[in-house]
């Protein structure tokens, strides 16, 4: 089976399948195809697409551009996480028990909050790359 690709139709044609093929369409190989169909299948959801500019085709990731909504609902869910181990640590200071965290640790988690309050504003938001990364020890903490 042959297959085409055209620019003009951003399309994939196969000859014997579609009745009409584009004057523009390009033989392209059934390997580059299925090549580029799976990237398509496995990237759809992360802005895969195929750029029919190029000769032959080929395969092109469109920034996914991130939802300021999600980020901040992220960033608002985070900041109760957090603030939950604060607060913990401040009852245990203010009772005069053995603190969970230790000074470093307390430091280090009032950073991470600081980074949350200030992203909303920060010209990286809402790009999820740019998120504020959580202490590995926060990750695995139990609340």
């Amino acid at each position: 089976m042959i297959i085409f690709a055209s620019c003009s139709e951003q399309a994939f044609f196969f000859e014997g399948v579609h009745e009409h093929i584009p004057a523009d369409a390009i033989e392209v190989s059934q390997e580059l195809y299925h090549e580029l169909y799976q990237a398509l299948c496995e990237g759809a959801a992360k802005g895969a697409a195929v750029d029919f500019s190029t000769v032959p085709p080929s395969l092109k990731v469109r920034a996914v551009v991130a939802d300021p909504v999600n980020e901040r609902a992220w960033r608002d869910s985070e900041m109760v996480r957090a603030g939950g181990v604060r607060d913990r640590h401040r009852d245990e200071q203010e009772l005069f028990r053995p603190t969970t965290l230790t000074p470093e640790r307390f430091v280090e988690l009032l950073g991470y909050i600081q980074k949350l309050r200030d992203w909303p504003q920060s010209a990286a938001f809402p790009d999820t790359a740019q998120r504020p990364v959580a202490p590995t020890w926060l990750t695995e903490q139990q609340l």
